[in-house]
This record gives C-alpha cells, sequence and structure tokens, in this order.
C-alpha cells in the first residue's frame, strides 16, 4: 500500500508539473498568413546580452505638434522659404577639371611609383629568373597543383630547407680518427643492423635514420669502446623506429635480436645518452628524401630507381661515404643508374644531367662525378666483399635482382671504378 500511494504521489506531481509549466515566448495569434520575413519587424529583444528595448517609448510615442512636423514637399514642387530660419552661407559650385588635376599630379604619381619598384628588387628579379629559366628546364611540379596532398607549391621551398638541415648537421670525414672504434667495427655494425632492419620489417627511412645516428653520435661523444658497439647501433634503431615507424618494435624485442648481451635498462640508458648528445635533433635529412625528387625531375624507371637505392644503401656500410650530404649522394647514385642502363651514346653526360636535373639537385656535372667513382669502386668489390647483407636483400625479386644484374659488370662501371683508382 505504502509503494502505491507514493506512485500515485509521484504521478500528481507530474501533472502538477505539466499544468504549471508555461511556455517561454508567448505566441500571439496571428489574423491570417504571414509573410516569410514578417517576424523581423517584431520588437523583441532576442540577442543575450543587449540591453532591453524600452517598451514605454513603444507604448507611449511623443506627439509631434503640427507645427514642428516636417512636411515633406513634392517631387516637383519648388522650395518655399521658411520664416525666421538662419540663412545658410551659399555653396560653392567647384567643377572639377580632370585635365589640369592629372598634370599635376601627374610626377607624383611617377615619382611614388618608381619609389614602390625600387623596393622590392627581388620579387621583380625572381620573377624574371623564374620565367627565364622556365625555358631551360621543365616544370615537374605542373601536374601536382591540383593534388593538395603534394603541396606543389611548397615543395621547392621544402627542399631548400632540407638542404639548410644537411648543411647545419655535418658530418666529418674521418671522424674516427684516435677512437678506439675503427672503420672496420662499423662496417660489421651496419651491415648486422640491415639484416635487423629486414627481420624487423621496418621502413626504409629507419634504416638511413639509424646510421645517420650512428654516426653523429660517435662523432660527438668519442670515448664508446667496442663492447657498447653494438649497444649503440641497437639502441639508434629504436630510436629510429620511434621516429619513423608507426608501430615500432617493443624494447624486449631489441634485447632479444642481441641475444640478451643488453638488457632494458642498458638500452634506455644508452638511449638518453644519445639523445642528449644530439640535443633531440633527429630531423637531419636522408639521401632516399632527395633521390625521390631527382627520379621524379629526371623521369626515372623504376629500374634506374631500385638501382639509386641499392647504391645508397651499400654506400652506408662502407665509412668512406659517410661524411657525403645526402643530396650529393642522392645525385651521384642516380647519375650512376642512368649512366650504366639503357645509354649507348658516347656523351652520356648532357643526356644523363639535363638542365631539369641540374636545376632541381642544385649539382652540376662535375660537381656528381667524384661520387660516382667513389660508388662505382663500391659496386665493382660488392661481390668479394665481406658485408654481404646489402647485396642479398637485393638478390630478391622484390627488388628486380638488382645486385646480380649484368649492368653491373659493364665495361662503363669497370672504367668509371679504375679512373678512380688510378
Amino acid at each position: 500500500m505504502a509503494m502505491r500511494n507514493r506512485t500515485a504521489v509521484t504521478v500528481n506531481h507530474a501533472k502538477e508539473n505539466v499544468k504549471t509549466t508555461k511556455p517561454l515566448v508567448a505566441v500571439v495569434p496571428s489574423k491570417g498568413k504571414r509573410a516569410a520575413l514578417g517576424e523581423i519587424s517584431n520588437k523583441i529583444n532576442t540577442v543575450r546580452g543587449v540591453e532591453p528595448i524600452d517598451r514605454t517609448s513603444l507604448l507611449q510615442k511623443k506627439k509631434v505638434p503640427p507645427k514642428q512636423q516636417a512636411v515633406k514637399p513634392a517631387a516637383d514642387a519648388p522650395e518655399k522659404p521658411v520664416a525666421n530660419a538662419p540663412e545658410k552661407p551659399p555653396v560653392q559650385i567647384v567643377k572639377p577639371v580632370v585635365k589640369t588635376t592629372l598634370t599635376t599630379v601627374a610626377p607624383n604619381a611617377h615619382a611614388l611609383h618608381s619609389a614602390l619598384t625600387v623596393v622590392s628588387p627581388k620579387r621583380e628579379e625572381r620573377n624574371r629568373s623564374f620565367s627565364t629559366d622556365l625555358l631551360k628546364f621543365e616544370d615537374i611540379d605542373e601536374q601536382d597543383k591540383n593534388n593538395p596532398i603534394l603541396v606543389s607549391f611548397y615543395t621547392n621551398d621544402i627542399h631548400e630547407y632540407l638542404r639548410k638541415l644537411e648543411r647545419n648537421f655535418p658530418i666529418k670525414k674521418g671522424y674516427l680518427a684516435g677512437q678506439e672504434i675503427t672503420s672496420k667495427m662499423r662496417s660489421v655494425l651496419i651491415d648486422w643492423l640491415v639484416e635487423v632492419h629486414q627481420q624487423f620489417r621496418l621502413m626504409q627511412e629507419t634504416l638511413y635514420l639509424t646510421v645517420a645516428t650512428i654516426d653523429r653520435f660517435l662523432q660527438l661523444y668519442r670515448t664508446i669502446d667496442r663492447k657498447r658497439l653494438q649497444l649503440v647501433g641497437v639502441t639508434a634503431m629504436f630510436i629510429a623506429s620511434k621516429y619513423e615507424e608507426m608501430y615500432s618494435p617493443d624494447i624486449s624485442d631489441f634485447v632479444y635480436i642481441t641475444d640478451k648481451a643488453y638488457s632494458k635498462a642498458d638500452i634506455l640508458n644508452m638511449e638518453m645518452l644519445m639523445v642528449k648528445t644530439l640535443d633531440y635533433s633527429f630531423g637531419r635529412p636522408l639521401p632516399l628524401h632527395f633521390l625521390r625528387r631527382y627520379s621524379k625531375a629526371g623521369q626515372a624507371l623504376p629500374v634506374h630507381h631500385t638501382m639509386a637505392k641499392y647504391f645508397l644503401e651499400l654506400s652506408l656500410v662502407h665509412y668512406e661515404m659517410c661524411h657525403y650530404s645526402p643530396s650529393l649522394i642522392a645525385a651521384a647514385a642516380l647519375y650512376l643508374a642512368f649512366l650504366i642502363i639503357g645509354n649507348d651514346e658516347e656523351d652520356e653526360g648532357k643526356i644523363i644531367w639535363s638542365d631539369t636535373l641540374a636545376y632541381y639537385s642544385t649539382y652540376s656535372k662535375n660537381d656528381v662525378l667524384p661520387v660516382v667513382r667513389d660508388i662505382a669502386a663500391i659496386i665493382v668489390k660488392a661481390e668479394d666483399s665481406k658485408h654481404q647483407a646489402v647485396r642479398k636483400k637485393y638478390v630478391h625479386m622484390k627488388y628486380m635482382k638488382i645486385s646480380i644484374r649484368p649492368e653491373l659488370k659493364s665495361p662503363i662501371m669497370l672504367s668509371i671504378a679504375t679512373s678512380k683508382e688510378s
């Protein structure tokens, strides 16, 4: 019974609330259909925070005496003088003289125009140079203007910024001099990391960033002994994975890959040391970034691009190649790929390194040729080298079996390699 009474009370309260509820806005019944914009004439303040309208002035309008009411004259009726009205000063009508004003203002306008043109000579020079350069090279971003993902409008500025970054973070030639770590130890480490990179199935950028991090760290922190060199390599790949990968391997995977030679605490401590030594900066550009741009500028085929990547990864293992800037070594790798595949002309230089490639790479043929000779010397000896990780990687069909192509032993390749040795 108690429960019934309780429910009954709640229902009565609910009905009472329904009855006492009033609409927030009073609805005024209309005599007929109103226009679509008829509500605009209502004197209702619907904006929050605005002062309320003085409704007394709306209801009780002040009546203006008939004498003070302004009578609107007819359109054609002449104006009558009003008695006791103050006299207005006569209005002077000045006719504009167009010719005289133009002749007087023209010298000042000409001076102002000349001053404005002097302020921005760089813009005129840039526009002039762009229009003249279009006659020499092809605009490779013309077809990408309608694709917002490719940001073709900012592409040249982005690559200019990447070149600035590679100048800010250089790797000196022979930086291992005076250290316990030797060039052979470094080559063994990089060759092993290439295999680890394949087992983890990581992105290409992760491998390049790993090697760049190792070189930059060993250049600055010169007290690493041979016992901790593998720890440096594993930690560099651990950092690069977190920087590049969407799903990076767990730290326990890196402990396992070293056969538990190092613990999780060792990797974490080395990570903190490397991050502080490099001042938390890992944005140094990679050769792969520039290679994609150059392949587009040179209209490279997939076989050319894959061959150039094979040259770049082989260069990662060799210590004598680490001091070259990423943009320069990428240009040299693509040049050599163009040279040995599908070019039988006598003067390959004019055909391979066109004005378009020279413009977008900022390197001439003479700038690229010394690095091309260094890469060719490595390729010729790759089959007899102790470090076979990269070569075995590019034997697979996924990479078009680039490492066993006959062009790598062509007379052109041998002549370039021997010219380096001589």
